[in-house]
């Protein structure tokens, strides 16, 4: 009974402060909205909001928080310690992005190793060439790495070439070499795969592969085997090698053949080796057997250059050749020595006595292949010759009447069963 008299005092307040809120929005040109939107918007026939002095605009608010409107944070989920002794929760950690670092790429740079001088040798194989002649005598190193009186020179140019450098910069770089090298048995050159460049021809220059520049180049390789042949030694020329760029194995194609051709004509010795590098279609391939037989990558990534084995199978193909002017080289001062005491000292042979030979006909007789065979007596086969042995009635009836003789016991044509 007592608390009805409150009613009504509650009732009236309620409506003093909904009134007197509606009365405030609107002194600050903020109506009253409809039920079910949020203050602070903007609608057709209404002022924008804007705040009284001293207040903030809506746009510093802190997030979830709108004039008119109270918004009650979202409960924490779980449960927390620290919330129910009345301290806020720790924020959470932010997680940082992953970056993935990256590492810079370095690509593999092929060296061919260095050469293995030997004190002790008495002949030396000198190498000249650009930097397809680095790995040719790093082959001819290994060849002959058990040759105590081997050893292999290098005196190659990694950018080295008969058009970068003038033919008679090379011909006096051999020349010098050689006559510093008194140990020099033999000189292998391998170079050309710089040298697909305009070659100068006085005031102009020549387009590469073409006819003059062909005999231009062609004197060039010439200057190069003089220098080596003035000092009496062997010269081995090793060919270039089929490349990736089709373009450029074309035209090494017709270089080859210069370095053939004046090789061959001036006394050396030219060594190919391009069908060691060559798939069964004659093109290029990075693998194929090596010296062993055995499959092995042979070339480089860049498709110019030779692995350990691609070395290897270069040094193979020109080994015969080296080796047998090796080998002339160590039997001359055992022939100059002590040849001509031995013949000295031995009475002559006595002149050989030629046997004579009967002369054979320069063409025997002519058979013809369809000719007839004769008879016995000469005469020709005109009739069915006649049976007259024992034989002579099976074969009849076999081969003329086609009646099967009677198989005999245990013969593979006896099919009777059960077997006799």
């Amino acid at each position: 009974m007592g608390t009805r008299p409150l009613l009504p005092l509650v009732a009236m307040s309620l409506l003093l402060t909904a009134g007197g809120t509606t009365s405030a929005f609107a002194q600050y040109g903020y109506p009253a909205q409809p039920y079910g939107y949020s203050y602070g918007y903007q609608y057709p026939g209404y002022q924008t909001y804007q705040a009284p002095p001293g207040y903030r605009t809506r746009r510093a608010y802190p997030p979830g928080y709108y004039p008119g409107k109270l918004v009650q944070p979202a409960p924490q989920q779980g449960f927390s310690l620290r919330r129910l002794l009345g301290f806020p929760d720790e924020p959470q950690p932010v997680p940082q992005p992953y970056i993935r670092q990256q590492r810079p790429v370095v690509a593999p740079v092929v060296l061919p190793r260095p050469e293995r001088l030997k004190a002790e040798a008495a002949m030396h194989v000198v190498v000249f060439g650009d930097s397809l002649a680095d790995f040719a005598s790093q082959g001819l190193d290994d060849l002959f790495t058990d040759a105590t009186d081997v050893s292999v020179i290098r005196k190659t140019r990694g950018d080295g070439g008969l058009i970068r450098h003038d033919a008679a910069d090379w011909a006096k770089f051999i020349k010098d070499t050689l006559d510093a090298d008194r140990k020099a048995t033999v000189a292998v050159i391998m170079l050309g795969a710089n040298d697909r460049l305009p070659l100068p021809d006085g005031a102009n220059t020549t387009d590469p592969l073409s006819d003059r520049w062909k005999e231009l180049y062609r004197e060039r390789v010439d200057a190069l085997v003089r220098a080596v042949r003035d000092h009496s030694l062997p010269v081995v020329w090793i060919g270039l090698p089929p490349m990736r760029n089709s373009k450029l194995t074309d035209d090494i194609l017709a270089m080859n053949e210069i370095y053939r051709e004046s090789v061959q004509r001036l006394g050396g010795t030219y060594v190919d080796i391009w069908p060691g590098f060559v798939d069964e279609n004659n093109r290029y391939t990075t693998t194929g057997p090596d010296v062993d037989g055995e499959p092995a990558k042979l070339r480089t990534n860049d498709g110019v250059q030779f692995t350990t084995a691609g070395a290897l199978k270069i040094a193979h193909f020109a080994d015969a050749d080296i080796k047998r002017i090796i080998e002339d080289a160590q039997s001359k001062p055992t022939t100059a020595s002590v040849a001509p005491s031995i013949d000295a000292s031995l009475p002559a042979p006595p002149a050989a006595v030629q046997p004579s030979l009967p002369i054979k006909p320069a063409i025997g007789p002519v058979l013809p292949l369809t000719r007839p065979d004769p008879a016995s007596g000469g005469k020709l086969t005109s009739e069915v010759p006649k049976l007259n042995s024992d034989q002579a009635y099976p074969a009849r009836r076999a081969l003329r009447n086609g009646v099967a003789p009677a198989p005999k016991p245990g013969r593979a044509d006896d099919f009777r069963w059960p077997p006799s």
